[in-house]
């Protein structure tokens, strides 16, 4: 089998706005309003203006993978902006990033993410149209994400959660992603134990909360989905797993990336992240590219899309490696090709 490898995008600050206390970046590929980036509004207390940029062109190369594995129509993208007091600017934040997606004329849409809240997004969407965030919308895009990354856990299962037989799991991490897939994975009889820095999301009925000195990478389990923080692990806990497979919702999971590839060599299945969390993405499709399909979808109508649209194509990758192609081969052949339409329609068709 013959592969090609697609030419690495180039991201680049579009757009910006920098002054003493507040310091925005729109980092995306180079591109206009017939294909927009995509990617969300992340505000932390980044070090400095190159810290900050530097993340952003790091999250937009993770965005245009996504989007182009599964042929979102959207190009990659990221909004970072940098405050020492991030709630205090809130309000600038709102207004400043308005005006950078307005100079881009549409070349450029946002959304949530770290820092950044649906209350935010209704607020910028008074401000430009260039957001996609469900705003309205019964549709929750951390519930996308979950459902999603539970149809990447049914393709490592080859089967559907209710027909699989229930085995042991452990989900770091337990907010609006990982909580749904917890709780999920307990209502079909899995022994689930769950890991967060907050205890008490940690604990609902079912789950196994772990103490926060526990060592977590020491505990045998079929299923390990990582649903909190990139970087989360190193190289001493990758070497001490004991998984079967490893399905993760977060982003680069591991602090080095020859770590996952330590874990295959192992016979371990790890599934790139990128396969895993689009859910969010693929909604942003539906809702870009299918809106009258959009308004008269239900949420549940949402999730199964993209709960079974992650399941083709994670069951896909596996089934290339299975054949022995690399990661990378693997993940081109099963990438959606850029001529075809965007995933979005296909919902579309469905409704």
């Amino acid at each position: 089998m013959t592969t090609i490898t697609r030419p690495k995008p180039t991201v680049s600050v579009l757009a910006e706005h920098v002054s003493d206390h507040l310091s925005v970046f729109v980092v995306a590929e180079n591109t206009d309003s017939a294909r927009p980036a995509n990617g969300g509004l992340r505000l932390l207390n980044y070090p400095s203006d190159a810290a900050c940029i530097a993340d952003g062109e790091r999250l937009a190369g993770l965005m245009t993978h996504k989007h182009d594995l599964y042929g979102t129509g959207f190009a990659g993208g990221k909004i970072v902006a940098r405050a020492a007091e991030p709630a205090a600017v809130k309000d600038e934040l709102i207004q400043v990033t308005a005006g950078l997606l307005e100079s881009l004329d549409g070349a450029m849409i946002t959304g949530c993410d770290l820092n950044t809240s649906l209350e935010d997004m209704e607020r910028l969407t008074a401000l430009t149209p260039h957001v996609l965030a469900a705003v309205g919308s019964p549709v929750d895009a951390s519930a996308a994400t979950a459902h999603g990354t539970l149809g990447a856990v049914e393709a490592v299962l080859e089967a559907e959660l209710s027909q699989a037989t229930p085995g042991r799991a452990l989900v770091h991490g337990c907010g609006a992603v990982g909580g749904t897939v917890a709780r999920v994975l307990v209502e079909h009889g899995w022994t689930v134990f769950t890991a967060d820095l907050d205890r008490s999301r940690a604990s609902f009925p079912g789950a196994t909360p772990l103490p926060s000195d526990c060592p977590w990478w020491e505990i045998k389990v079929d299923l390990l989905i990582p649903c909190s923080i990139s970087g989360l692990i190193n190289a001493e806990m990758a070497s001490a797993l004991k998984v079967a497979a490893v399905v993760p919702a977060a982003n680069a999971p591991f602090q080095q990336p020859q770590l996952a590839d330590d874990l295959r060599r192992r016979n371990i299945r790890v599934l790139p992240d990128p396969l895993v969390n689009a859910g969010a993405v693929i909604a942003d499709s539906i809702e870009r590219f299918s809106p009258d399909a959009w308004e008269g979808a239900g949420a549940n109508d949402v999730y199964a899309f993209v709960r079974q649209e992650v399941r083709q194509r994670a069951t896909n990758y596996l089934n290339q490696r299975d054949q022995g192609l690399s990661v990378g081969d693997a993940l081109v052949e099963v990438a959606a090709e850029r001529e075809h339409d965007p995933i979005g329609l296909s919902f579309g068709d469905a409704a």
